[in-house]
């Protein structure tokens, strides 16, 4: 078990008449857990008029490394910063990120579950329970203090779509993955109920001399070779889906079971722009 648990918290101006009173009210209960105020600069020409947020979006992509010092990071969240809270998640980008966890207020059960979606860890709504809220932080920060990725992590359609676009049956998909190389080439099938590994004239795998050295590398080009094919299946994937409703996002996602603020996402992160995949008339 942790000695101190280093929490972040992000406090905006539009949060600053419940937030402060909110995290008062549970300190009681906050033993071993020490909380830090995120002191972001505001550019000095951002007003009032330009939202209810005047810090860029790019805020926590900007801070992925000052980030790394706290094991958690709290994020208050309203209707009027419901939207750049969206924005915000959606620009971290793919790589190890604290887990961060929700303060609610005022949210429906499609918001919540959008900012899940998103990447936020948990959640807990005001009015804060002191037990409930230690349980939370604990339970985040002893089970998933770094996660792989803040962002879309499992890249798998609905079962429906893979037949779609792919002519294949769902429950081959993931079979066909493991059969495509790195750069798109088919590799050797699966011999089942015989070894991989190279063997030697006296029957032993051989690793080469460099032993446990060059497991690594195989190890390090495995991650590789599957994040390529990864990157490639969500890349067409997304391609395909939109082209098949001819640029028309909302229809896309609905159609491939993703959140729109998923599939968007998914769309930056692939530089993917839907004008492409509309037509003249619909542009007109």
């Amino acid at each position: 078990m942790r000695q101190q648990i280093d929490c972040a918290v992000l406090k905006l101006p539009a949060h600053a008449d419940w937030v402060e009173t909110e995290l008062q009210s549970v300190g009681g209960a906050l033993s071993r857990i020490r909380l830090h105020n995120l002191d972001w600069s505001v550019p000095a020409e951002a007003t009032a008029a330009e939202g209810a947020v005047a810090l860029s979006v790019q805020a926590f992509a900007k801070s992925t490394v000052s980030l790394r010092r706290y094991d958690l990071c709290l994020v208050p969240v309203t209707i009027d910063t419901l939207g750049w809270t969206r924005q915000a998640l959606a620009a971290i980008p793919r790589g190890p990120f604290v887990p961060m966890i929700g303060i609610f207020k005022g949210l429906r059960s499609a918001a919540m579950q959008d900012l899940l979606e998103l990447g936020l860890a948990d959640f807990v709504r005001q009015p804060l329970d002191p037990d409930e809220f230690r349980a939370r932080l604990l339970a985040v920060a002893t089970k998933m203090p770094r996660p792989g990725t803040l962002r879309e992590p499992d890249g798998s359609p609905a079962a429906g779509w893979h037949t779609a676009t792919t002519g294949l049956p769902a429950q081959s998909m993931s079979l066909h993955a493991e059969r495509i190389g790195p750069r798109g080439t088919m590799s050797r099938p699966v011999q089942h109920g015989r070894s991989s590994r190279p063997v030697g004239r006296q029957g032993a795998p051989q690793y080469g001399q460099g032993g446990r050295r060059d497991r690594t590398t195989v190890q390090e080009s495995f991650r590789l070779a599957k994040s390529q094919v990864v990157e490639k299946f969500e890349r067409e994937y997304i391609a395909n889906a939109l082209a098949s409703t001819e640029g028309n996002i909302a229809m896309a996602a609905r159609a491939s079971s993703k959140h729109r603020r998923a599939f968007w996402a998914l769309m930056r992160k692939h530089a993917i722009d839907a004008a492409q995949y509309r037509t003249e008339d619909d542009e007109g």
